[in-house]
């Protein structure tokens, strides 16, 4: 039991550290687009991420939830985003 305990916390840290490497991409892509003049939403490229994750999921976590992992991941970064615009423009 200690064996998968010790494990599971291996994962949940790199979890952590690939979400945050992950937002820390997306803020670098957010402040290019906003050099840009590029919108920082951009729904199509969302879904593309979506169908990619779904498509390459080999289980056992069904399609669907993966997806809405995937969707509830983007939509808090895409929140960061949001408040970090909203705290430049001040």
């Amino acid at each position: 039991m200690k064996t998968f305990r010790e494990r599971v916390d291996e994962v949940d840290h790199e979890l952590v550290r690939l979400l945050n490497e992950r937002a820390q991409l997306v803020q670098e892509m957010g402040s290019y687009k906003q050099e840009a003049g590029i919108p920082l939403f951009d729904p199509r490229r969302e879904e593309e991420i979506l169908s990619k994750v779904a498509e390459e999921n080999p289980g056992p976590i069904f399609d669907s939830s993966m997806r809405d992992i995937f969707e509830l991941i983007m939509h808090r970064i895409r929140d960061i985003e949001i408040q970090r615009s909203e705290f430049s423009d001040q």
